[in-house]
């Protein structure tokens, strides 16, 4: 399976969205970081089929979708980031009608239902209303009904979003699990939902999409480049408007600060390996500061402004 999306731009009015979006795609978990507003929910329902874009195209297995119709949405599972119940459903309710929309006739259906509760730990819930249900338990009922007509594409858009960090690793298990076969796009802004299942991660930012590399390879973009030192408190709120910090823990009466420079920031800083959360936090302080039209551009920086352009 491969999907590709070929320049595909998308404005809504005056406002440019997405700016030229190329990427491919085959079987895998992909993640796409990018914070709120960078323009993945806009890009992942062009995908979804919900959205044209307003040029470009999307691929599937080299044909274009807009000639395959309900093909092409039949292989499609979504997951949207705020889902919806009426009142009076219970969960199995839910999935039944979801399945009816879906055209799964009613015998498959009800085997279908069972098997996938069972798999994202419903099945002793299934006849509560859904309004009752906890944030892990909606959002595992969103995987089930996107996983009811066994898609092909796998399409979720934050859906970790309010999950406490036990729901977010059973989560994350769940679509590890069904990721072998199909392909399964993850658009989050938290950085540990991708880190450790993504085979390639994109970040996108003010439209753009950075093309997908792995987790190493973003990495290895900042080696060298992560620091610690202390610093006192009162010195913090002024230094952080100047510096990338990517976490402060305190320390007495001083503030441990961990900060990505490509130079040595303090006489007593230590350099440590760097993580994705540090690459994250890099890349996008620089599409910030290009986007702004302030700053210089490092050697490193050239490799990211290639990468964009």
């Amino acid at each position: 399976m491969q999907l590709h999306m070929e320049s595909i731009y998308k404005s809504f009015r005056d406002k440019e969205v997405l700016k030229g979006i190329t990427v491919k795609m085959e079987n895998g978990v992909y993640g796409l970081l990018g914070p709120n507003g960078a323009g993945k929910t806009t890009m992942i329902r062009i995908l979804a089929d919900i959205l044209q874009p307003s040029k470009g195209q999307v691929f599937i297995n080299g044909q274009d979708k807009n000639t395959c119709g309900d093909d092409y949405r039949a292989k499609i599972g979504y997951l949207p980031q705020d889902m919806n119940f009426y009142p009076d459903f219970s969960g199995w309710d839910y999935l039944q009608y979801v399945a009816a929309l879906k055209g799964i006739p009613t015998d498959e259906s009800k085997m279908r239902i069972i098997d996938l509760t069972n798999s994202v730990g419903l099945t002793g819930d299934l006849r509560r209303r859904c309004i009752h249900y906890s944030g892990g338990m909606k959002r595992r009922l969103g995987i089930a009904q996107a996983l009811l007509n066994d898609p092909q594409i796998l399409i979720l858009d934050e859906p970790t979003a309010g999950l406490d960090p036990q729901e977010r690793i059973k989560f994350r298990n769940i679509i590890s699990a069904f990721s072998k076969d199909r392909i399964v796009l993850l658009s989050t802004h938290i950085v540990s939902d991708v880190d450790s299942i993504a085979k390639e991660i994109m970040m996108m930012e003010y439209g753009f999409i950075k093309k997908p590399q792995t987790g190493t390879e973003y990495i290895r973009l900042i080696e060298n480049c992560v620091w610690t030192f202390q610093i006192p408190v009162s010195e913090l709120i002024v230094y952080q408007h100047n510096a990338v910090i990517s976490n402060v823990v305190p320390k007495g009466n001083t503030m441990e600060v961990r900060v990505i420079d490509e130079q040595k920031p303090n006489n007593d800083a230590v350099q440590v390996p760097p993580n994705l959360e540090d690459a994250y936090l890099y890349i996008f302080n620089y599409l910030s500061n290009k986007h702004k039209g302030e700053g210089k551009v490092s050697p490193r920086q050239s490799d990211l402004s290639a990468d964009y352009n």
